[in-house]
């Protein structure tokens, strides 16, 4: 995938996101990018990233959101679902500290435990991006 594609991508996915989100969070590290042109497609300054981290009990959150996020709503970034865990801790967290959450990513594949609100499609293999 080349930079320019990724961009057509993401401004396909952003005509796609009918929600108007206070912040806007990324999931490191794929989810950054896409978050960052979301944020510029949709015109939502306020942006966060969150740092999932696979542990042998699973997935948690190790980074903190210092801002007040009751009541927030929030679209929660990735740029493609495997299995969809790290979406889903992210999430826990969001709607832990009081936010409203909806995700959205560009691709999912089959063995996602999870469909985020938002995405263009479903493919059968991991996307190579162009910051890999």
């Amino acid at each position: 995938m080349t930079w320019e594609t990724l961009e057509q991508e993401v401004r396909e996915l952003a005509q796609k996101v009918d929600y108007r989100p206070d912040y806007i969070v990324g999931v490191v590290r794929g989810g950054l990018i896409p978050a960052r042109l979301l944020s510029s497609y949709l015109g939502i300054k306020d942006m966060y990233c969150l740092t999932v981290k696979k542990t042998e009990e699973g997935r948690m959150v190790t980074t903190e959101i210092s801002a007040d996020l009751a009541g927030k709503k929030v679209l929660l970034v990735e740029d493609m679902l495997e299995t969809g865990k790290s979406l889903v801790v992210a999430k826990e967290y969001l709607e832990s500290k009081g936010a409203e959450v909806k995700s959205a990513c560009l691709y999912t594949m089959p063995i996602s435990e999870v469909t985020p609100d938002f995405s263009l499609r479903q493919v059968e293999e991991v996307a190579t991006f162009p910051w890999e």
